[in-house]
């Protein structure tokens, strides 16, 4: 059963969410003393209790965090982006949402945007493990700032990320399990997540399994990926795409040139966006809990400063197994 909201007492008691918000704060100045009386009824009967990260947004200046993705284009960003906006939502804030354009110098900029917008928090999704750190640190100096889903070098803050060995380990276990033995992996080396899986990958499958890499997450590098699959298909009988999207477009790119998925090659994803269930084949991938990476970010960032001493928070992942590797 989910936890009644903000929102839910002030619809029982009949008042606005803001008028709510004060009285179960303790500040009900300008409120009517029945309406009070009311919300506390309604509070009490519905079983409200107020969280800490919601203590925390309304003592703040503005009860808005900010979050920096990569780039929207990627169906991901904004299926993280929505975890972290339910969140922040259900605290009683706001969340403010922009990209990177996957530039570091653009990434810069929008967090010295937010920054000086007067946001509580900022949530950063870093373009770079490598460039991405110094305007972090920064920012972090400034307010608050939590890294969500990758890190970047000495950025200065923790990192709530996903447990990628775990997630690579989980990935090639299963198609191995369906009898596959050329096992090639698809990713990009630029961002924390991708260089974990590519080490991941190659610990597991060794230095001369089959690994293309790319300079970022997109369906055209997908399609360049299977170009180079195609040509060398008597070393590969399954993919492990380092991204829902670049699976999208590979998957694509096999079809055209008349090569069956899961029969001749089988397909994972990374991410498990919307997307894949609509897919044909539906893309085997990885869940990322986000949901319980948001709720733990929220609460780091309203956290006190040394609880956000720089390290990595890794949360672990799940195999949603789809048609892409199941012939059956």
């Amino acid at each position: 059963m989910t936890a009644p909201r903000l929102i839910d007492v002030a619809e029982a008691a009949g008042v606005s969410r803001a008028t709510a918000s004060r009285v179960l704060a303790g500040t009900p100045r300008n409120v009517d003393p029945e309406l009070a009386r009311r919300v506390e009824q309604a509070a009490h009967r519905l079983g409200y209790q107020p969280n800490q990260s919601a203590r925390a947004l309304r003592t703040g200046a503005t009860g808005t965090i900010g979050v920096v993705v990569p780039t929207l284009a990627n169906p991901y960003f904004v299926q993280l982006a929505d975890a972290i906006a339910q969140q922040v939502r259900a605290a009683g804030g706001t969340l403010v949402v922009t990209d990177a354009a996957n530039d570091t110098a653009i990434e810069a900029e929008q967090i010295d945007t937010l920054l000086s917008g007067r946001v509580d928090g900022l949530f950063v999704v870093p373009v770079s493990a490598d460039a991405s750190g110094p305007a972090i640190r920064d920012a972090a100096a400034r307010r608050p700032v939590v890294l969500f889903d990758r890190w970047a070098k000495e950025s200065g803050t923790v990192a709530v990320t996903l447990d990628n060995k775990s997630a690579v380990r989980l990935l090639v276990g299963h198609l191995e399990s369906i009898g596959r033995r050329r096992i090639a992996l698809v990713a990009d080396q630029a961002s924390s997540s991708g260089a974990e899986r590519v080490a991941a990958f190659t610990e597991a499958q060794g230095p001369d399994a089959t690994t293309i890499l790319l300079p970022g997450f997109s369906t055209d590098g997908g399609r360049v990926a299977a170009r180079r699959i195609i040509e060398q298909r008597d070393r590969v009988d399954a993919v492990v795409c380092g991204a829902d999207v670049l699976a999208v477009g590979l998957v694509s790119a096999l079809h055209r040139s008349s090569v069956a998925v899961p029969r001749q090659i089988a397909v994972t994803g990374f991410d498990d966006t919307e997307m894949l269930k609509l897919l044909d084949p539906p893309i085997t991938s990885i869940r990322h809990p986000l949901s319980a990476m948001a709720e733990r970010g929220l609460t780091l960032l309203q956290s006190p400063a040394r609880e956000r001493a720089e390290r990595i928070e890794r949360f672990a992942p799940r195999l949603v197994v789809r048609a892409s590797t199941d012939e059956s």
